[in-house]
């Protein structure tokens, strides 16, 4: 039997057991509802004789016509009043009419419906008179009980039928064996690795979404495990493990990149930062103690590219204890407001006893156009970190110059000696 025929079959099942055990449910609910009623309302039509009898328990005549006009009122089987205590019948009215109803007789002898009574005494001072007995007529609440239980059973059996055809129509349409496999694989495409919770009973499609659920999740590892290798072979190359920060290869490739004519770019200022006296640190305090110096100066870079920069700043550590920072957007005042807060915050960290020389570093910085080259930049950039070092009285210096051609300065023969190292 296909998966189809199987669900359809249990579909169809199930709803013939609720809406069945619903309708009885239903029909028994409203019986013993209505045999309360029944019961209820015997009681309150014999106490409410018994109260009006009992100025005239005397006047059998009166009773009789009270008997009479409750009787013609209401749905009552009998209603009599007996004498106590010989059990005398003083006044009884009944029905022995068949009932007009057109409800069935095995619908009656199925419910059991039968007729419920009430009573209530008749005193005579302290004394008791006699006693009037009510019985209430099920003839009515058979009826209102056959016509609910006839609505009800065409209402569920106009729900079934919708469900069903409605069932297997759903059934055709959506649940297709292959459906998941095939979203699954074009998941994969798009490198989504999706699973499927529900495992089916049968067992051919079990099977296969079993094995197309492990493929699934093999291939999670492994693109997961390419991805992690990526990424850490992208922060090799990119990123200086001691601080953290981008390293020189990544900042040249954005300084390059703000370098280029686009109107998204702005002007701004490149910062070169340079550890005064690195070589005299690590003999002096050692190269750990040098090193931690190196990781504060990369978190406080940090801080300050998050507190003044934007999404386009970047600090880096280009080597040893130099740093850069690009700063596209910074204006000329802010730019010697930068210069001066990294000054004061170097020299809080000489008084920690990160750094024991004075300065801590010296700062260079140069202003930057679109249309500009690397090299130009970074020349300007040492061309001012150059004045501050020959410069005791301030720690920093600033070159705005663009028509400055500078000299070659220490990132050039660093490059040259690094070409002239690799080719040997």
């Amino acid at each position: 039997m296909s998966l189809l025929k199987q669900l359809f079959l249990a579909i169809c099942l199930f709803l013939l057991v609720a809406f069945t055990g619903s309708f009885i449910a239903g029909v028994e609910s409203s019986r013993e509802q209505l045999i309360s009623q029944l019961r209820s309302h015997a009681q309150d039509a014999a106490t409410a004789l018994g109260l009006s009898m009992t100025p005239h328990v005397d006047d059998p005549a009166m009773l009789e016509l009270m008997v009479s006009s409750v009787f013609d009122s209401g749905y009552f089987a009998s209603i009599r009043v007996l004498r106590i205590p010989d059990g005398e019948v003083i006044v009884e009215r009944s029905n022995t009419q068949a009932s007009d109803q057109q409800v069935p007789e095995w619908f009656v002898k199925l419910v059991d419906l039968r007729a419920q009574g009430g009573d209530a005494l008749i005193m005579r001072g302290w004394e008791q008179a006699a006693r009037v007995e009510v019985m209430s007529h099920p003839q009515f609440a058979l009826a209102k009980l056959w016509d609910s239980a006839i609505a009800s059973l065409v209402w569920l059996l106009i729900c079934g039928l919708v469900s069903a055809i409605l069932g297997g129509w759903l059934l055709r349409t959506q649940l297709r064996p292959l459906d998941n496999m095939v979203h699954q694989a074009e998941a994969i495409t798009r490198r989504e690795f999706l699973t499927t919770p529900h495992i089916p009973r049968t067992p051919e499609l079990k099977r296969v979404v079993l094995a197309m659920n492990q493929m699934v999740e093999k291939l999670k590892t492994l693109f997961a495990e390419e991805a992690s290798r990526s990424e850490k072979l992208r922060a090799e190359a990119y990123q200086d493990s001691l601080t953290g920060l981008a390293n020189r290869r990544l900042f040249e490739i954005h300084l390059a990149d703000h370098l280029t004519e686009n109107d998204q770019h702005a002007e701004g200022y490149l910062l070169l930062l340079r550890l005064n006296d690195l070589g005299g640190l690590n003999q002096r305090l050692g190269g750990q103690h040098t090193d931690a110096l190196i990781s504060a100066i990369g978190d406080y870079l940090k801080r300050l590219q998050l507190q003044h920069g934007n999404a386009h700043w970047l600090a880096s550590r280009n080597r040893g204890g130099e740093f850069s920072l690009l700063a596209p957007g910074l204006a000329r005042e802010d730019a010697d407001l930068l210069a001066s807060e990294l000054c004061e915050g170097l020299e809080n960290l000489r008084q920690t006893g990160a750094s024991d020389c004075t300065p801590v570093a010296h700062l260079g910085l140069a202003a930057f156009k679109q249309g500009e080259t690397v090299a130009s930049v970074f020349g300007r950039a040492d061309q001012a970190l150059a004045q501050a070092e020959s410069n005791p009285s301030a720690p920093w210096a600033r070159v705005d110059d663009f028509e400055t051609v500078p000299s070659q300065g220490l990132r050039d023969w660093r490059g040259w000696i690094d070409e002239a190292l690799t080719q040997g």
